[in-house]
């Protein structure tokens, strides 16, 4: 019987298809140069630095983004510090909106399910985030706080001892196939991959709206 879930939270709960698109205009008030030009900019810094480092010996989000814009601030000449672009960043990462979907689980938490968040971010922008956001949870487990990143199975591990429950009893959503599906699978919970935005992988459970869950929690 399934008695909690555990959500992924940005590209799964919350809509981060353009996230770094609020500091490329930013960024091009400063510059000049388009907005658009500038996201694919920072996301190709951002694939760089960020490549795998979900597989390394932790280290808080800031560190990678701070060799990402000391390199975008030489590159592009930019006249701030590299931790206030860093903090102006965070600042529109709070901003971003859930998706529409999300007030499923409001009728999750009235079938009486424990609702824990696991998120590989920060808690800079993670905790003012979800203090704005228009859904309910119980639990939430950032890789800041623990030290650990998906798809270490001690994050895992750490996330079920908090819920109290079993592997048995819940089952964990997310976006990223590797990191969630892979890493939840491995670990031995039931891991189901929503499908946001044009993903490639294919995995025999997977949905496209949240309500999909319901087949999987009756």
């Amino acid at each position: 019987m399934i008695k909690g879930v555990i959500f992924d939270l940005y590209g799964t709960l919350i809509n981060a298809n353009h996230l770094f698109l609020p500091i490329a205009k930013l960024i091009s008030k400063e510059t000049k140069y388009p907005a658009k030009l500038l996201e694919l900019k920072i996301r190709n810094t951002y694939n760089k630095y960020f490549k795998d480092y979900h597989l390394k010996p932790f280290k808080p989000e800031r560190e990678y983004y701070n060799l990402m814009f000391n390199e975008l601030k030489e590159f592009l000449g930019l006249e701030h510090s590299t931790n206030w672009y860093i903090d102006e960043m965070y600042k529109t990462f709070i901003e971003l909106n859930p998706y529409d979907d999300v007030n499923y689980l409001n009728i999750l938490k009235e079938k009486g399910l424990k609702i824990a968040i696991l998120s590989n971010a920060d808690d800079d922008f993670v905790i003012p985030s979800l203090e704005k956001k228009p859904f309910p949870y119980d639990i939430l487990i950032t890789s800041f706080s623990t030290k650990l990143y998906k798809p270490d199975p001690k994050i895992f591990e750490y996330t079920l001892n908090k819920m109290r429950l079993k592997k048995e009893e819940v089952i964990f959503v997310g976006d990223n196939y590797f990191v969630d599906v892979i890493g939840g699978n491995s670990f031995g919970i039931k891991s189901i991959l929503i499908k946001r935005t044009f993903n490639k992988f294919e995995h025999i459970d997977t949905i496209y709206k949240l309500y999909e869950l319901e087949k999987y929690v009756n």
